[in-house]
């Protein structure tokens, strides 16, 4: 079996049946290519619909419903399941163009074994049912070719898992899975192109990714989902400083630095967009530490507005006042807002 795509499920009825529709239209055949699908415990009607389309695609779509565990343990499941020679990870509210898995397997996986194929997306805004440009082809050419370490940490890669076929056998040997609910693509790929991959990078352009679902675990204001959000980004830390100070991999530096940077970035911000008390306030932020501050105030800004946005949440990590002026600008500003302006409804 040449692919496994694996499929995490969480509270996405609206978008599911766009997703496997595409998934069913990428020109391979049953035994070439399996859907696993994983109902993460989606308490919506994401069950009703994945069974619905095992019953009509017995031959590749398979369903395992587990406790809700995040979409780390979903994905490790799928794993653990899978069959294919090369697995990718597709999240269920996107989705890709059609003929996209055959081309990009028989042009740049049939001969070449690539230990990473990345390849390119566009964020899509929708209603959960358009296909952006339908009659999108997934023709490219590889941009790339070498050893991934050394690609990742001099130019850096979009961490999404959704943007790469990963050898399943190469997964196996260095025994990689997810770690973590929020960033896991960050930490797994970090894991991954430490190894030395051999990685493929083609100019392919065959993910949709969808930016309306506000249900989104990235999207979420859910304070206490955000809270498990911040505390897994405190262990992002921990590892990435570790890399930093260790020895034995100075040539995992300047990658280690950029992740610590745009984490603590997403830390900062989902702070400023939750309501804490002075005391939760003050807990969360020591784990930034003074280091983790000055790293932020180090980033640069282009613009005016964007310095001033950057003093504003930079300064609510040492001002609980200025961190509750920042999170009334957030909630009655942005959201109520800038939002409605650029989604549209």
């Amino acid at each position: 079996m040449q692919l496994s795509v694996i499929v995490p499920v969480y509270n996405v009825e609206k978008y599911l049946p766009r997703c496997l529709d595409s998934l069913l239209r990428q020109g391979m055949e049953a035994g070439e290519y399996e859907i696993i699908c994983v109902n993460d415990g989606s308490p919506d009607g994401s069950a009703a619909i994945l069974a619905d389309y095992e019953r009509k695609h017995p031959d590749l779509i398979s369903v395992i419903t587990q406790k809700n565990g995040g979409p780390s343990a979903a994905r490790n499941t799928g794993m653990l399941l899978a069959r294919g020679e090369y697995l990718i990870f597709i999240d269920s509210d996107d989705y890709v163009i059609d003929g996209a898995f055959r081309y990009l397997y028989d042009h740049f996986c049939a001969e070449k074994k690539p230990d990473v194929l990345h390849f390119q997306y566009k964020m899509v805004f929708t209603d959960g049912v358009t296909l952006v440009d339908p009659d999108a082809k997934p023709d490219g050419e590889i941009l790339f070719d070498g050893d991934g370490t050394e690609f990742f940490n001099k130019q850096g890669l979009s961490p999404y898992v959704w943007t790469k076929f990963y050898r399943h056998q190469f997964l196996l040997e260095h025994h990689l899975k997810f770690e973590i609910v929020v960033f896991e693509d960050n930490l797994f790929n970090f894991d991954v192109f430490r190894l030395h991959p051999r990685l493929v990078i083609v100019s392919c352009n065959v993910n949709r990714y969808e930016q309306c679902n506000g249900g989104s675990i990235m999207r979420t204001v859910n304070k206490e989902r955000v809270l498990v959000q911040l505390n897994d980004l405190y262990f992002h830390f921990t590892l990435m400083y570790r890399y930093l100070e260790s020895e034995e991999t100075p040539d995992l530096a300047p990658a280690a630095r950029r992740l610590l940077l745009s984490h603590h970035c997403t830390f900062r911000d989902k702070l400023c967009h939750i309501s804490l008390t002075r005391d939760e306030w003050s807990r969360y932020t020591r784990l930034l530490r003074p280091r983790g501050i000055a790293l932020l105030e180090r980033q640069k800004e282009p613009t005016l507005l964007g310095r001033v946005i950057k003093w504003l949440k930079n300064r609510s990590l040492r001002s609980y006042p200025i961190y509750r002026l920042t999170y009334w600008l957030y909630v009655y500003v942005f959201e109520g807002r800038v939002r409605k302006m650029i989604v549209g409804h």
